[in-house]
C-alpha cells in the first residue's frame, strides 16, 4: 500500500510539473506585435501590402489576407463636394476608376503580422467574368476541402453574387458560378456589401448582406438555403462583418454608408444567442463623440478609427481584431488607392456580451 501511494503521489507530481512546463513554454512561445494603424506592413520585398476590400482566413496556424486590388486609383479628397467625406469613391461627377473591370484579388501570408510574405494573384481577371468587383470573402469548406471564394462582379445579366474555388488558400481560384441570388429583401439584384461566417460548431455557413438579411448557405457553401432573418439598422448602413465571440454570441457589426469614403463609418453592433437571431441592437461605438458637428458629412473625423469596416478575425484564445479600411489616406504624393491604410482594432467586451467604445490608437498589440 505504501508503495502503492508513493506511486500515484509521485505521478501526481511529475504531471503537475509537466502541465507547469507546458504553460511556461506556451507563455514564453506567446509574441506580441506591435501593428501600425498609421504605416502599412510591408512584404518580405520591402513593398507596402496592397490594400482593398479584405477577407482574413486562418488554416493551419497561418493567416491569409486577401485584397481588392484597386489597381493605381489615384487618391481623392472629396470632402469639399456635395456629398462630402460621407461618398469618396469619385470626386465631382466624372466617374472613377474605381469602377473598373480590371480587379484582381491578392493574397498575403503571415504566421506573426511581422513577416508577410505576398503569395500573388488568388484570383485572376482571367478567372472571372469582367465586370466591377467588390468585397472578397473566403472560407473553407471541411467537408470539400476547397476554398471558396464569395464576391460581387456586377457584369450585364448579373444577379447576386460569384463563386470562386480552389484546392489551396492561396490560389488560383477558378470561378465556377457566375451569378448566385439571395432570398429576402435588400437590393434588388439581391446582392451588397456581406459578410460570411462559418460555425466551427456544426460548419454551418451563414451570409449577411446590406439590408439586412442573414441567410443560411448551402452545406456545400455555393448558394442560399432561403432560411432568412432581417433586421434594420438605425441609418442606412452597408458592410457587415460577423464573427462568433469568445461568450458564444454572435456577432453582426454593420456600419453607416461609405462608399470609399474618407473619415470612415459608425460600428453598430447587434448580438443574439443564435446566428439566425433573433437579434438585439447594442448601441455604435464606433462614433467619434468628442468632435463637433457629428452631422456634418464633410466632417472627416466623425468616427473614431476613420475607416469602414472590413474583416473580424480571431488571434490566439481570446483576442477578436476588428479590421477597417482607412479610404483615401494615401499619404505620399502619387500613392494609389491600393496603398490606403488600415485600421487594427481589438475588440474588448463587458461581462454583459457589450462590445466597448472603439478608442483611437496609433496602433495595436496582437498576441501571436
Amino acid at each position: 500500500m505504501m508503495i502503492f501511494l508513493r506511486t500515484c503521489v509521485s505521478k501526481k507530481v511529475f504531471l503537475s510539473a509537466a502541465f507547469i512546463i507546458v504553460h511556461v513554454a506556451v507563455v514564453l512561445l506567446a509574441k506580441k506585435v506591435t501593428v501600425s494603424n498609421i504605416q502599412l506592413p510591408k512584404d518580405t520585398s520591402g513593398k507596402p501590402l496592397i490594400t482593398g476590400e479584405a477577407s482574413v482566413l486562418e488554416t493551419n496556424n497561418k493567416y491569409y489576407f486577401y485584397f481588392n486590388d484597386w489597381g493605381s486609383c489615384p487618391g481623392v479628397d472629396c470632402c469639399d463636394t456635395p456629398s462630402g467625406c460621407a461618398s469618396c469613391c469619385f470626386k465631382g461627377t466624372n466617374g472613377s476608376c474605381v469602377y473598373t473591370n480590371n480587379h484582381n484579388i491578392v493574397v498575403y501570408e503571415t504566421t506573426d503580422f511581422e513577416t508577410w510574405q505576398y503569395r500573388g494573384i488568388a484570383l485572376n481577371i482571367s478567372n472571372r467574368m469582367e465586370g466591377i468587383m467588390f468585397r472578397p470573402h473566403v472560407i473553407y469548406n471541411k467537408k470539400s476541402d476547397r476554398y471558396v471564394m464569395w464576391y460581387e462582379d456586377r457584369h450585364p445579366g448579373q444577379a447576386g453574387y460569384a463563386i470562386a474555388v480552389s484546392k489551396t488558400p492561396t490560389g488560383p481560384f477558378y470561378t465556377i458560378i457566375n451569378s448566385v441570388k439571395m432570398h429576402g429583401e435588400g437590393r434588388s439584384d439581391g446582392s451588397g456589401d456581406f459578410s460570411i461566417f462559418v460555425d466551427e460548431k456544426d460548419l454551418k455557413a451563414y451570409h449577411v448582406r446590406d439590408g439586412f438579411v442573414i441567410e443560411e448557405l448551402s452545406d456545400d457553401y455555393l448558394g442560399g438555403t432561403g432560411n432568412i432573418y432581417t433586421f434594420k439598422t438605425p441609418e442606412n448602413a452597408e458592410g457587415p462583418v460577423f464573427f462568433k465571440g469568445f461568450n458564444g454570441m454572435y456577432y453582426i457589426l454593420p456600419g453607416t454608408s461609405c462608399c470609399a469614403c474618407k473619415g470612415g463609418s459608425s460600428i453598430y453592433v447587434y448580438v443574439s444567442k443564435a446566428p439566425l437571431g433573433p437579434y438585439a441592437y447594442l448601441g455604435d461605438v464606433g462614433r467619434n463623440t468628442s468632435t463637433l458637428n457629428q452631422s456634418d458629412i464633410h466632417n472627416e473625423y466623425r468616427y473614431i478609427t476613420r475607416a469602414q469596416a472590413t474583416a473580424v478575425f480571431k488571434v490566439g484564445k481570446n483576442q477578436l481584431i476588428w479590421m477597417g479600411n482607412q479610404w483615401v489616406t494615401s499619404k505620399e504624393p502619387g500613392n494609389p488607392r491600393n496603398h490606403d491604410l488600415l485600421y487594427w482594432h481589438s475588440l474588448e467586451f463587458t461581462d454583459s456580451g457589450r462590445v466597448q467604445q472603439v478608442q483611437y490608437q496609433d496602433s495595436v498589440v496582437i498576441e501571436v
